[in-house]
C-alpha cells in the first residue's frame, strides 16, 4: 500500500517466465538479474551452506536487501546468523504459488524499514486464481548426476458470491554433484590452472617434530622410528579433499500454500494466507580433519605418552599431530527445516481512504544432524588405553590397536537446533485527502509493531569443543521488539495535459529494544529515522525523468549483537611472515551488544522512455550512488595486522587462533548504472521481442576501519570464506553483468533464447601460482527454451496442456577457474558447476 513512484526502474518477473525457464523457486530468476551479485547464501554451496538463498542487490550484501511476501516482511532475524530468517529464504517459496516477483533496486527503508538499503524483493502470491493446474518437471545435467524432479498443483475457485479460495502445493528434489565429477573441481591441486595446491595438510601420518613437519614414508602403515618419516612437502604432499567432497548438495522440499478472502460487506474484506515448507538439505565435506596443537593440546599430550610413539621421538619436541577420520566416512550434516507463515487481515474503504490491518506470524525450526564426527575425550581415552594408534595411517591395525574400531566407538551424532519466532501487527492507511491545482495529494501512513526471537541450541559436543570435526559454537538466544511509524506523500506540482512534475516526501521512525536471553545481559536500545525526497518530471507521455535522495538503515542482526562465540577458519596475510601462506587459522567470531545500525544515503538519477506502451522501444537508465557509514564488519585481518592480543601465536610465532568481534567502523561507497532496453513488435499471431539488461559498476570502495584508506573491490574475486578478506569482504563485484534475450511467439508456440554475460575479475594473488596477478576469464552462456500450449479445442489428451523444453548452458561452459575460490575452484556466488542442463515440463489446466 505504499505510493512508491513506479517511474523508478523496477523489474517484474511473472509466473509465465518462471514456468518458461523452469525455475523451481524465485532464487534462480533473481540471481540472473544484472544487478544481482556479491556474496549471498546459495543452495549450491556445500561446505558452509545452509541451503537457503538470499537476494543481494548491487553487492551491498544479502542483509541489505529486504524480502517481502505480498508487501510484508517474509521473515525476521535468522537463528543461523548472517542471512534473513523465515521465508526470506527464497528456496522456501514454490514457483507454483507465485503470481509475480517485483524487484525494486533502490532504497525502500521508508515504507518497509530496516534492511531495505539496496532495495526490496516482493513476492506476490496467487490470490485470484480461478482454475486448476498440475505441473510436472524433470531436468538433468549432461553428466546425468543432478536430476531435478518437481510435481506441483494449484487450484482456485469462488465459493458463493463473496469468498475466494486458492490452494497450491509442490514437491521438489535435486540430486547432489560431487567435486570429483567436474573438471574444474576434481583436484584441490590447482597449479596446472594457475593456482596453488590447496589440498589439506591434515591427514593421518603427519607430525611436527623439532620444528620440522614430517609424513610417513610410502608403504609405512605405522612408524617404529623417526626413520619411517620423510620431510613433508607442502606443495606435493597435500590431501586431495575434492576426491570425496560433495560440491552441490542434495535438496528435497515440500510446500503448501493457501489463500482465502471473504467480502464481509462492500466496504470490508477479510483475508488469510498460509504457507508451509518442509525442506531437507544434505550438506557435507570430505572426512573430518583434526589435529593437536597449541589450541587443542589434549590429544597431543595423550600422543606423547602413547605406547606407539616411536622411542626415538622426544615427546618434548613433538608439537603437532594430524589425523583425518577416513574410518567414519564423510563429515555430513542433514539440515531439516520446517517453516510456517500465517496471516490474518482486514481491509476496506472509509470514504476516500483505504485501510488495511494484519497480524502476521512466522515460525521456523531447523535441526542439523551430523555424522562423521568423533568425541575427542573418547579418542584420548583410546590413545591412553592403546586401542588407537595416533601415529598410524587410517584403518591401520596392529598388536593391541584397531583405528577403525576405536574411531567408530568414538563417533557421535550431534544435533544443533535453530528456532525463530516472528510476530508483526500493522495498520496502513492510504488516501488523497487534499487537492492542489495540479491534482490530489496522495498520502500513505502506517504503524507497525514487531516482535522477534531466536534460539540457538548447540550440541554439548560442539559447545565444549570436544568435537573432532565440525565447528565449535555456543548456544545463545535473543529477542527484539520494534515499533515503527511512517508517512509518505506524493505532491503534484504541475499538471498540464501529459506534462507533469511531482514531488514525493516521506519519512520513517523506528525504535528498537534488543535483549539477549542470557541471564544478566544488558538490553540494547536505539532509534532510527530515515527520509526520502524525489522529483518526477514528465515532459510528455513518452518520457520521464526522476531524481531522488534518501537515507536508509540496517539494524544489526541479533547474531551480530548477541551471538555466542562461533569458531570458523580463515586465511590471513601475516605481516610477521611467521604463518605460511594459505594457512587456515581458527577464528572465534563474537557478537557485540554495543553495535549501532548502519546508516546509508542514496542518490538515484535517471529517465525512462517508451513512446508506445506495449510495442516499440522501451528504455530505462538509472544512475545510483550508495554510501553506507558505520558498516557492521568483522575483520580478523585487522586484528592480525595490529598484532593485537586477539591474535594468538604458538612458540614458533605461527598464528593458531584469532578473536574477532563485530564492530561499527567501515564505510562502503558504490555507484553505477542499470540499463534496460527492449523492442517489442506485436504481430497478428504473437510478438517478437528483444531485451538487453546491463549493470555497470563504476566504483565499489570499502574502508575497513575509520582510520584506513578506501580500498577498491571493483572487479576483484572476493570469497569471504577463503581469503584474508574474510567476513568484511562483499563478495565478487564484476564491472559488468548482463543479459540479452530474444523471444518469439507465434500462435501457441513460444521460443526464447538468453545470452548471459559476466565480466572478467582479478584473481586473489594470495592463492595464485607464485602469488602473481591473473585474470579470471569473462564468462558467457546460452540458454534456450521452447513452449507449446494446446488450446481447449485440442484433442482430449492434449487440451489445455503446455509442454516446455529447455537447455540451460547450451555449450556446456564450465565456470572460469578462480585460484582464490574457497572449495571448488570457482566463485559459486556467480556461477554453477552443473554445466549443461536439459529440462522438460508438462502442465495441464482443468
Amino acid at each position: 500500500m505504499d505510493i512508491h513512484n513506479q517511474a523508478i526502474p523496477h523489474t517484474t518477473v511473472d509466473s509465465s517466465e518462471l514456468e518458461l525457464w523452469g525455475d523451481p523457486t524465485p532464487a534462480q530468476a533473481i540471481r540472473d538479474l544484472p544487478y544481482s551479485f556479491g556474496f549471498a547464501n546459495n543452495e549450491n554451496e556445500s561446505n558452509s551452506g545452509s541451503g537457503s538463498a538470499d537476494a543481494n542487490i548491487h553487492g551491498l550484501g544479502n542483509l541489505s536487501t529486504l524480502t517481502l511476501i505480498d508487501g510484508r516482511r517474509a521473515g525476521g532475524n535468522s537463528s543461523r546468523g548472517f542471512e534473513h530468517g523465515g521465508f526470506a529464504d527464497l528456496n522456501l517459496i514454490p514457483s507454483v504459488a507465485i503470481r509475480e516477483i517485483q524487484i525494486m533496486a533502490d532504497g525502500t527503508s521508508v515504507p518497509y524499514g530496516s534492511d531495505a538499503v539496496a532495495g526490496t524483493v516482493n513476492i506476490l502470491l496467487h490470490d485470484s486464481w480461478t482454475e486448476s493446474k498440475i505441473e510436472t518437471l524433470y531436468s538433468d545435467t549432461s553428466e546425468g548426476d543432478a536430476s531435478e524432479k518437481q510435481v506441483a498443483f494449484i487450484t482456485g475457485q469462488a465459493i458463493g458470491e463473496h469468498t475466494h479460495f486458492v490452494l497450491a502445493g509442490s514437491w521438489y528434489q535435486r540430486n547432489a554433484i560431487y567435486a570429483r565429477d567436474r573438471g574444474i573441481s576434481d583436484n584441490a591441486d590447482r597449479r596446472a590452472q594457475g593456482g596453488q595446491n590447496q589440498g589439506s595438510p591434515t591427514f593421518p601420518g603427519r607430525i611436527q617434530y623439532a620444528g620440522t613437519e614430517y609424513i610417513l614414508k610410502d608403504g609405512v602403515s605405522a612408524p617404529v622410528s623417526i626413520n619411517d618419516y620423510r620431510v613433508f612437502d607442502s606443495s606435493e604432499d597435500l590431501y586431495n579433499f575434492s576426491a570425496s567432497a560433495p560440491s552441490i548438495p542434495e535438496i528435497e522440499r515440500k510446500n503448501v500454500m493457501a489463500q482465502i478472502s471473504h467480502q464481509i460487506n462492500p466496504a470490508i474484506e477479510v483475508w488469510s494466507e498460509l504457507l508451509f515448507t518442509r525442506s531437507q538439505f544434505n550438506n557435507g565435506l570430505a572426512p573430518a580433519p583434526w589435529s593437536s596443537s597449541a589450541y587443542n593440546p589434549g590429544i597431543l599430550d595423550a600422543a606423547k605418552n602413547s605406547p606407539y610413539r616411536p622411542a626415538d621421538i622426544d615427546p618434548n619436541n613433538l608439537s603437532q599431530l594430524n589425523y583425518r577420520s577416513f574410518e567414519l566416512g564423510n563429515l555430513e550434516y542433514k539440515q531439516a527445516k520446517d517453516a510456517f507463515r500465517g496471516l490474518l487481515g482486514l481491509r476496506g474503504d472509509i470514504e476516500e481512504w483505504n485501510w488495511e490491518t494484519a497480524l502476521l506470524y512466522i515460525r521456523t525450526e531447523q535441526d542439523d544432524h551430523y555424522s562423521g564426527i568423533a568425541d575427542s575425550d573418547t579418542v584420548i581415552s583410546t590413545i591412553n588405553d592403546g586401542s588407537f594408534n595416533p601415529f598410524a595411517n587410517a584403518f591401520a591395525t596392529g598388536t593391541g590397536y584397531d583405528n577403525a574400531t576405536a574411531l567408530q566407538a568414538a563417533e557421535r551424532h550431534p544435533v544443533n537446533e535453530f528456532d525463530e519466532t516472528f510476530w508483526t501487527y500493522d495498520i496502513k492507511l492510504t488516501g488523497s485527502p487534499f487537492e492542489l491545482d495540479a491534482g490530489l495529494i496522495d498520502v500513505a501512513t502506517g504503524l507497525e509493531f514487531r516482535s522477534e526471537e531466536i534460539q540457538v541450541a548447540i550440541d554439548d559436543l560442539f559447545e565444549s569443543g570436544n568435537n573432532l570435526g565440525g565447528i565449535q559454537a555456543a548456544s545463545f538466544g535473543a529477542e527484539r521488539e520494534v515499533a515503527a511509524l511512517y508517512l509518505e506523500s506524493n505532491i503534484p506540482l504541475v499538471q498540464q495535459g501529459s506534462h507533469s512534475l511531482d514531488l514525493q516526501l516521506s519519512g520513517r521512525y523506528e525504535a528498537y529494544h534488543d535483549q539477549s536471553t542470557s541471564a544478566g545481559a544488558p538490553a540494547n536500545q536505539y532509534e532510527a529515522f530515515v527520509y526520502k525526497s524525489s522529483l518526477f518530471y514528465e515532459p510528455n507521455s513518452a518520457l520521464s525523468f526522476y531524481l531522488s535522495y534518501g537515507t536508509s538503515f540496517r539494524a544489526p542482526t541479533l547474531t551480530e549483537s548477541d551471538g555466542g562465540d562461533q569458531l570458523a577458519s580463515y586465511i590471513y596475510d601475516d605481516p610477521t611472515g611467521q604463518t605460511p601462506a594459505a594457512t587456515r587459522v581458527y577464528t572465534f567470531i563474537s557478537g557485540n551488544p554495543d553495535l549501532e545500525p548502519e546508516t546509508s544515503e542514496s542518490v538515484h538519477l535517471g529517465f525512462a522512455y517508451q513512446p508506445h506502451p506495449g510495442r516499440g522501444w522501451k528504455l530505462n537508465l538509472n544512475y545510483y550512488h550508495l554510501r553506507t557509514e558505520d558498516s557492521i564488519v568483522n575483520s580478523g585481518q585487522d586484528v592480525v595486522n595490529q598484532n593485537a592480543g586477539g591474535a594468538l601465536r604458538d612458540g614458533n610465532g605461527k598464528l593458531f587462533l584469532v578473536y574477532a568481534n563485530w564492530f561499527n567502523a567501515a564505510e562502503v561507497k558504490t555507484d553505477g548504472i542499470d540499463l534496460t532496453v527492449s523492442y517489442t513488435h506485436p504481430t497478428t499471431t504473437g510478438l517478437l521481442k528483444a531485451e538487453l539488461g546491463v549493470n555497470h559498476v563504476f566504483n565499489y570502495d570499502i574502508k575497513t576501519t575509520s582510520n584506513s584508506p578506501y580500498v577498491s573491490y571493483l572487479g576483484r574475486l572476493v570469497d569471504p570464506r577463503a581469503s584474508n578478506e574474510n567476513i568484511a569482504g562483499p563478495g565478487s563485484i564484476p564491472e559488468y553483468k548482463g543479459y540479452a534475450r530474444f523471444t518469439w511467439a507465434h500462435q501457441q508456440l513460444t521460443v526464447a533464447a538468453t545470452i548471459n554475460y559476466i565480466h572478467s575479475l582479478d584473481d586473489n594473488s594470495s592463492f595464485t601460482s607464485n602469488n602473481t596477478s591473473r585474470k579470471i576469464d569473462a564468462w558467457s552462456s546460452l540458454d534456450l527454451a521452447a513452449q507449446y500450449a494446446w488450446s481447449s479445442d485440442s484433442p482430449w489428451l492434449l487440451k489445455d496442456s503446455t509442454l516446455t523444453i529447455g537447455i540451460e548452458n547450451v555449450t556446456d561452459e564450465a565456470p572460469p577457474f578462480a585460484a582464490g575460490a574457497f572449495a571448488d575452484g570457482y566463485d559459486a556466488s556467480l556461477y554453477s558447476a552443473e554445466g549443461r542442463r536439459f529440462m522438460i515440463s508438462l502442465s495441464r489446466r482443468f
